[in-house]
């Protein structure tokens, strides 16, 4: 396993949140415990981070945050994906004390935690969004928080299912690859090229997300639970066998997997299902809203945890008539005959969302 030196971890976080405006003046960024560095990259002491236990955490904001940051007020989680990575709720705190996941520093900023790079940077977009619905969800309605008792389950099944191979692989663990046909290359590699492009278009954050292709009439891709798109093979795109939902032993499919394959079982037209957690739609989704333009209908379904039966039921139920579905309180899905268009259409409705949030 090759160490990298805090320098370079720092100087990557930096580049990272650059890239997603996500970094100002005043940024911190902890890349171990006591190795701080400012926004110039110099070593500073920082008081901000003396309770942190967690082996990373930065100090940052974004134009949702810092604005949100002037009267600011606990964020609960409105989104499984918010609960999943934060539990209950986001406090305002002047620092975080130990074992806070967040929390929102008064006219400053954030603060997050984590435990490697990628949930760092996750934890930050997930933070800005909330902060995004806090502001331009009047626009559409109110959001609907979860409750207080699921957000806890979401919380411990993120921290001990979900992200554990993503936790291993920053650890340098390689997953052993798990024997099965691999004779659909080419798709496997498409279902691949589209799971990095939705990180590209901002639709998605470290795994969350999902996306899917139709082999024939009895059989499907789709992407592996808890990995991170830029390290997925081949060979962890899992065959999933539409009649039963069956797969091969020592495989982990995406726990959203009974959605696409109602979807596929319902829908001979259906050849790819893209589902993604981006700022705008789950705004919408938090609040419950369907999204109608005069060119997009994305009716929003009724609310299931993550990875349940309830979900699977309530989103195909949508998806049978409409190529569009919001997902209370989760995300959206978008099905089509190719992985092109369907990316397409979750790009076109992510759009006119933030067009609806932001009018004035």
């Amino acid at each position: 396993m090759t160490q990298i030196s805090a320098r370079q971890r720092f100087a990557s976080v930096r580049a990272r949140l650059m890239e997603l405006e996500l970094w100002d003046a005043d940024s911190l960024v902890m890349t171990a415990p006591g190795a701080v560095c400012s926004a110039a990259g110099e070593p500073v002491e920082a008081a901000l981070f003396s309770a942190v236990s967690a082996p990373m955490a930065v100090f940052t904001a974004g134009r949702y945050a810092r604005e949100f940051a002037k009267d600011p007020h606990a964020l609960c989680a409105e989104t499984d994906d918010a609960a999943q990575m934060f539990g209950v709720r986001v406090p305002v705190r002047s620092a975080p004390r130990r074992g806070d996941a967040a929390c929102i520093v008064p006219n400053r900023g954030f603060v997050v935690t984590a435990r490697f790079e990628n949930e760092l940077i996750a934890a930050c977009i997930l933070l800005e969004k909330l902060c995004m619905t806090a502001l331009l969800s009047r626009r559409i309605g109110t959001p609907k928080p979860l409750a207080a008792p699921l957000c806890l389950i979401e919380h411990a099944v993120y921290t001990k299912k979900y992200s554990r191979p993503s936790l291993a692989a920053a650890q340098g663990e390689e997953a052993a690859p798990v024997a099965q046909d691999v004779s659909d290359l080419a798709l496997r590699e498409s279902v691949i090229a589209y799971g990095k492009k939705l990180v590209e278009n901002r639709l998605i954050q470290a795994t969350w997300g999902n996306v899917s292709a139709r082999i024939d009439a009895d059989r499907f891709l789709i992407t592996p639970s808890g990995v991170d798109y830029d390290r997925i093979r081949p060979e962890d795109i899992v065959e999933i066998r539409i009649a039963d939902g069956s797969f091969a032993a020592g495989q982990r499919p995406s726990s959203e997997r009974e959605m696409h394959r109602r979807i596929y079982a319902a829908r001979g037209d259906v050849r790819a299902v893209i589902h993604t957690h981006s700022a705008a739609l789950q705004t919408f989704a938090a609040c419950r809203e369907s999204l109608r333009t005069p060119e997009i209908v994305a009716p929003c379904a009724a609310y299931g945890v993550s990875g349940s039966k309830k979900l699977a039921e309530s989103a195909s139920e949508v998806l049978r008539s409409h190529d569009l579905c919001i997902m209370a309180n989760h995300g959206f899905t978008a099905v089509a005959a190719d992985l092109e268009t369907a990316l397409s259409r979750a790009v076109a409705a992510e759009e006119a969302a933030k067009r609806i949030l932001e009018s004035e």
